[in-house]
């Protein structure tokens, strides 16, 4: 097997061209050397080409690539069965290898608003505890979970279906920036590979394979994400779901993924208690210089008693618009929790 410290313009071309054959490269490089291995593939100008796009990526700034035997491989993708032999990174590498909890918030491209504001919402408290949330950079549930982490000032890893410079879809190239700068992106693909159908599925294990648990926020019947809750099973993996109206299809997957078993979540605390990391419920929430006067005023309420949203209409003598807005701000900041339309500070609901 090869190691990080050997890697050079054979391995490179290795790795791309047993990319989909990771246990032959295996089984060969176990009598023979990279070398000899990777000699008639340099003949070939296609590859000749690929190794220069290959060297050039790599000379740029924030890019690696980490080996499977690297210090900086992430330990739980390692455990795998089928682990990537090779991650291609766009950013600090360092951030593979120092997670303490990750977790994978996956669902529908077609999200409803709902959907949204609860990925964005959950990502949100997860990282405010610590959490790195893992998601695929695709529309809808993926896209609010990454900005969820990102304005909660936490790491997120995209994990792509083409090469780290292939943005797909293209629309959030300025959202793969700020991960760059904040997060990491990685790929098994190697640079210059487009995002073809067939690399979803490949991609989904390591998004599954990188986190402790996969919680999945509004799903059809027959959605990937149900997929990638039963890849996450497969990998040994807490399986999580939001549920939703009844009324709505994108919430019909959640459901029957709760029927068969996954825990039900709807706040952060949910997920941290079904992976047994749930912090002290008696240190309370830590006073914010960031809160609005409406907000501080609100949080001195329900800190006396849950309120639901009329009362606390009635109370600060506001509209209810008003109300609702600094409700939403201190619910993503993780001040408060909804819970059968009463509104409670975290850390002293019952």
């Amino acid at each position: 097997m090869f190691t990080s410290a050997q890697l050079d313009e054979d391995l490179l071309l290795l790795i791309r061209h047993y990319l989909n054959q990771p246990e032959l490269l295996i089984e060969r490089l176990r009598n023979r050397s990279p070398d000899d291995i990777s000699a008639p593939l340099k003949s070939d100008p296609v590859n000749r080409a690929l190794l220069k796009l290959d060297k050039r990526w790599l000379e740029a700034e924030g890019h690696h690539l980490v080996l499977l035997d690297d210090p900086d491989y992430p330990l739980l993708l390692r455990q795998l069965d089928d682990p990537p032999l090779a991650l291609w990174v766009d950013g600090d590498r360092s951030r593979l290898s120092s997670i303490d909890l990750a977790v994978s918030i996956v669902g529908s491209r077609k999200a409803s608003q709902y959907g949204r504001h609860q990925s964005t919402k959950l990502a949100a408290e997860l990282s405010r505890h610590g959490a790195v949330i893992v998601s695929g950079l695709a529309l809808g549930i993926d896209a609010a979970a990454h900005e969820g982490a990102l304005e909660s000032n936490g790491v997120t890893i995209a994990v792509l279906g083409s090469g780290c410079d292939e943005i797909y879809p293209r629309r959030h190239w300025r959202l793969a920036d700020r991960i760059r700068e904040q997060g990491v992106i990685v790929s098994e693909f190697p640079p210059g590979t487009p995002a073809y159908p067939a690399n979803f599925p490949r991609r989904n294990r390591i998004v599954t394979g990188l986190a402790d648990a996969v919680i999945v926020v509004e799903a059809a019947p027959r959605s990937g994400s149900l997929v990638s809750a039963r890849l996450g099973l497969s990998q040994g993996r807490e399986v999580m779901a939001v549920p939703g109206p009844v009324s709505q299809q994108n919430t019909k997957g959640c459901h029957q993924l709760i029927r068969d078993g996954a825990l039900l979540v709807e706040t952060a605390d949910d997920v941290l208690r079904g992976l047994g990391r749930l912090e002290d419920p008696r240190v309370a929430c830590l006073p914010s210089t960031n809160l609005s006067p409406a907000e501080t005023r609100m949080l001195e309420l329900l800190s006396l008693n849950p309120l639901t949203i009329d009362h606390l209409v009635a109370e600060l003598g506001q509209e209810v618009d008003e109300v609702t807005v600094s409700l939403v701000s201190l619910e993503v900041m993780g001040h408060i929790f909804s819970e059968g339309g009463i509104y409670h500070v975290r850390g002293r609901a019952g």
